[in-house]
């Protein structure tokens, strides 16, 4: 079965937004752009041929046959990825689905980045009813859990039903003391190198993808092309993005910290992990990273289609939107292509990070019932391949996707599904979280120039308690 990860539409502002983010924020201040969990692609089903809308019944015919007491569901978010929005958001595929099947309707209650967990609390709090909101960023999750906001979901779902027997696995992946807390729908593709191919063309270098399809797209591939580049009095920068540790670090195929039969461990003395925090120091030792300090702390994806600048890491969502926008910081779509992050040599298999998507079933919830069956909803458009060709068409008619930009996004999707890999440090509690994603003191530090080491001695005490703290929490909730 062919996986396929899906992206809300991104406005132009917002996209814009999230390619010029402060270098400094934190991921409480971080642009939408930058932080949106994978959701459903949204499809515009009045635009719909015929074959297609008939391909949403058949679809719908996956689903189970059941009559819902209570049909609304209520969805707890900064943003609204299912319903038709004034801002051009259309209904997203799965939303049809529910109403199509169900009759159902998914009722949206707003919030900001800064203010959701005070906003969950203080509406958990007043019985708001509150049933679902975000999982994916990982970012709730597991500390949630033993802070009393989520639920699991176990009873109101069978994991030997042919929909949820797709992401059995990924889900026990995630969980705890026997029990699940965080619906995983799929796992998906993340972060992807850009990169423009007039460019690689004029410096004498392979096609990465090439090079993929050889089985030589490798960490050490990516220093020496980047080493041969490079050049910054003649304006010839590496690599660019925001997001480019966690990617290169979870090549090696472990995390700094994991569930581990529903515990919480530390891998931070893992040789694997000692060996990739290595090549990311050099590539700072060396020069080979935009040194973002010269340009006001921003980054310049525009500097790939001015051939000023040899790659970018960045999610996929940076050229799935309006093509006039991706277009100025890419190139034109003939030139653009993107690969999946190298392969660490060291490692015994191509780990990829991955995107989640997911959600969290809240405590007090008001509809599981309805909230399990939109689930479902999601995981029918996902795993069917008529669902998945509406996708791709809207890629290529919407997004001005070319059929090689198309190919190379289910490789790397299916890639990805083989050997995901997450960091749940974004989801511990916050004293762990500080230390270890920290530029100076966590997992960040080689990259920006600290070396693993020495880093290494003054983290691993401090997040072994930490860890302790946690599981004993975990034990008493």
């Amino acid at each position: 079965m062919r996986y396929r990860r899906t992206a809300a539409g991104i406005a132009a502002a917002v996209l814009t937004a999230g390619l010029s983010s402060c270098a400094g924020a934190s991921e409480e201040t971080t642009t939408t752009a930058a932080t949106t969990p994978a959701v459903t692609v949204e499809v515009n089903t009045e635009t719909l041929a015929p074959e297609e809308a008939e391909t949403m019944d058949d679809v719908a015919d996956l689903l189970k046959d059941e009559e819902l007491e209570n049909k609304t569901i209520k969805w707890f978010s900064f943003y609204d990825p299912f319903n038709a929005t004034e801002s051009g958001n259309t209904k997203s595929l799965s939303l049809e689905l529910f109403e199509r099947k169900y009759g159902g309707r998914i009722e949206y209650i707003p919030t900001t980045w800064n203010q959701r967990f005070t906003d969950l609390s203080t509406n958990i709090l007043g019985g708001t009813g509150i049933d679902f909101i975000p999982g994916g960023d990982l970012d709730s999750y597991p500390k949630g859990v033993p802070n009393g906001q989520f639920q699991a979901f176990d009873r109101y779902v069978d994991f030997n039903d042919g929909l949820w027997s797709n992401v059995r696995e990924l889900n026990d992946q995630f969980g705890l003391n026997g029990s699940h807390y965080i619906m995983c729908t799929q796992a998906t593709a993340n972060e992807v190198v850009f990169y423009n191919r007039q460019t690689i063309e004029s410096q004498g270098f392979e096609d990465p993808a090439e090079l993929l399809d050889k089985g030589e797209w490798t960490l050490s591939k990516f220093r020496e092309m980047l080493t041969a580049y490079v050049d910054p009095e003649a304006e010839q920068y590496g690599l660019d993005g925001w997001f480019n540790e966690k990617p290169i670090m979870l090549s090696c195929g472990v995390a700094p910290v994991e569930l581990k039969d529903g515990r919480l461990v530390s891998n931070l003395y893992d040789e694997r992990l000692e060996g990739v925090m290595d090549f990311m120091y050099s590539l700072n030792q060396t020069g080979l990273v935009l040194d973002k300090s010269l340009f006001d702390w921003t980054v310049h994806p525009e500097f790939i289609v001015e051939g000023k600048e040899l790659f970018y890491i960045s999610g996929m969502y940076a050229a799935e939107g309006a093509p006039e926008i991706w277009t100025i910081q890419f190139g034109d779509p003939e030139d653009v292509m993107f690969v999946p992050i190298p392969r660490d040599e060291n490692a015994d298999e191509y780990y990829l990070t991955a995107g989640l998507e997911a959600f969290m079933l809240c405590k007090g919830a008001g509809n599981p019932e309805g909230t399990a069956r939109f689930m479902e909803c999601i995981l029918a458009s996902n795993f069917d391949e008529s669902a998945q060709e509406i996708a791709d068409r809207k890629r290529r008619d919407d997004y001005g996707w070319t059929d090689d930009m198309i190919e190379m996004r289910h490789r790397i999707t299916e890639m990805t599904a083989e050997h995901p890999m997450y960091s749940i440090h974004t989801g511990c509690p916050s004293d762990m979280y500080d230390l270890l994603d920290s530029g100076e003191t966590g997992i960040r530090a080689a990259f920006y120039g600290h070396d693993w080491p020495s880093v290494r001695e003054g983290l691993a005490p401090a997040v072994d308690i930490l860890v302790d703290e946690f599981n004993k929490a975990l034990d008493e909730s």
